[in-house]
């Protein structure tokens, strides 16, 4: 063997020190490099999305944003409902035959409602809106119930950082339809309604061909009606009690998005509905690196000898998120003193108000779903709700003030982390609440 061969032998090693610390530390060390591994490539993919996005405040209104982040808060509502959180049971299933069964349970459930959908847009919302925005609302929503099963499969197989390399596509195909579509004439709300659907028709469709093999083989494994309606029923806590969580933990996210129409300095409510798009960016990267790679982790404790869960796990949101936002709130301080962009003044002071906002919403999105898989649900569903309540109670009090109003809800939402860790961490199940999955 030569010199250079042993020299590429052994640094595919582990380090002596690496094999020398505690098994504990050694999990964090992976965890954490498969979490900053995917942020890596979702924040390149995001920043080419980003562009397109800048380029499109400079070719509308920035009025527009406020009706679109009311739109995009509405139809992700919807997205998180579209299976009955039922995907979850894909990950924790235990072989590949009850795998199927929880597929096929998530396409006549989430076909049932985009059905339902449709139909309500057509018989109730339709004289308030016109029938186009209807067929768009019901279009983008299978797009992103599409997406959802492909990174749902890439989750179970420990494939979910390949998949998130597939959706290079995504992210120049939409801002470039974006930007035609506004180039052509086309009203911005429309134009932005429709550069998503396409944009998440690519990226279902890629990552789809990334898990070709995972939806092959579900979709020719028979699934007996009587299995799926077996799985349903023992899972019923899925579609009230989680669902009921992940709804009001998301209700709370948006709340802000549904009043700014109505404020009467249509300056501030756009400058507000933009720093909540630009920071929904980092709140996705947050939520999309920890929460598949910490559920894998979870999940992968479900096997054989029900590993006891380490404590950390819990902690992990919390701390990235307070990490990211701490730094963007930073350097918003430090631009805005130094008068760097004098233009972006306003937006830049209300930064750290909106950043503590997203920051408790990135924090609390992957504990949910580990509470799903551990059987932790009952309580965060009533600390959601609560929190929810009070948000929008805040919000509704305070409307004159909406920044102030938007601190206190961040105040309540990092309030609601704290005490899901305190629940979490001080309380830990001994194993984990396995799915009833059999």
């Amino acid at each position: 063997m030569t010199a250079t061969a042993h020299i590429a032998r052994l640094s595919r090693q582990p380090s002596i020190l690496y094999l020398l610390w505690p098994a504990s530390k050694r999990w964090l060390v992976g965890v954490l490099n498969k979490i900053f591994s995917a942020a890596f490539y979702l924040f390149a993919m995001r920043a080419l999305s980003a562009i397109g996005f800048m380029i499109a405040l400079w070719l509308c209104p920035i009025h527009v944003f406020a009706n679109l982040g009311m739109y995009l808060a509405a139809l992700s509502l919807a997205a998180i409902v579209v299976f009955g959180r039922y995907e979850l049971l894909i990950i924790g299933a235990r072989d590949e035959r009850r795998c199927a069964t929880a597929f096929h349970l998530c396409i006549i459930f989430g076909s049932t409602v985009i059905i339902t959908a449709l139909v309500f847009g057509f018989t109730v919302i339709r004289p308030f809106v016109a029938p186009h925005f209807v067929i768009l609302f019901g279009c983008a929503l299978f797009a992103r119930a599409w997406l959802r099963l492909g990174l749902v499969f890439a989750t179970r197989h420990g494939r979910y950082n390949r998949a998130v390399k597939a959706l290079l596509p995504h992210t120049i195909g939409q801002p470039l339809a974006l930007v035609q579509l506004l180039r052509h004439g086309y009203d911005p709300l429309i134009a932005f309604m429709l550069s998503d659907i396409v944009g998440h028709l690519i990226a279902a469709a890629c990552v789809c061909a990334s898990e070709w093999t995972a939806f092959q083989t579900n979709s020719k494994t028979k699934a007996h009606f009587s299995d799926m309606w077996a799985m349903a029923r023992d899972n019923f806590r899925l579609p009230t009690i989680n669902l009921t969580a992940a709804a009001s933990a998301f209700s709370f996210a948006v709340a802000p998005l549904f009043l700014l129409p109505a404020v009467p300095n249509g300056i501030l409510a756009g400058t507000l509905a933009m720093l909540f798009r630009i920071l929904d960016l980092p709140t996705a990267l947050t939520i999309g690196s920890v929460g598949p790679i910490l559920m894998k982790e979870v999940a992968d404790r479900n096997g054989p000898g029900n590993r006891s869960i380490l404590r950390g796990i819990f902690l992990l949101p919390a701390a990235i998120a307070v990490g990211v936002f701490g730094l963007i709130s930073l350097g918003g301080f430090t631009l805005n003193s130094l008068h760097i962009i004098p233009s972006w003044h306003v937006a830049l002071t209300v930064l750290p108000v909106v950043a503590l906002f997203q920051a408790s919403i990135a924090a609390t999105s992957p504990l949910i779903d580990i509470a799903a898989l551990t059987g932790r649900q009952k309580g965060l569903v009533a600390l959601n709700v609560f929190s929810a309540g009070l948000a929008a109670l805040v919000l509704l009090t305070c409307s004159s003030d909406l920044i102030l109003a938007i601190l206190v809800a961040g105040a309540i939402g990092f309030s609601r982390v704290i005490a899901m860790l305190t629940w979490l961490v001080g309380f830990p199940p001994p194993r984990i609440a396995a799915l009833k999955t059999a």
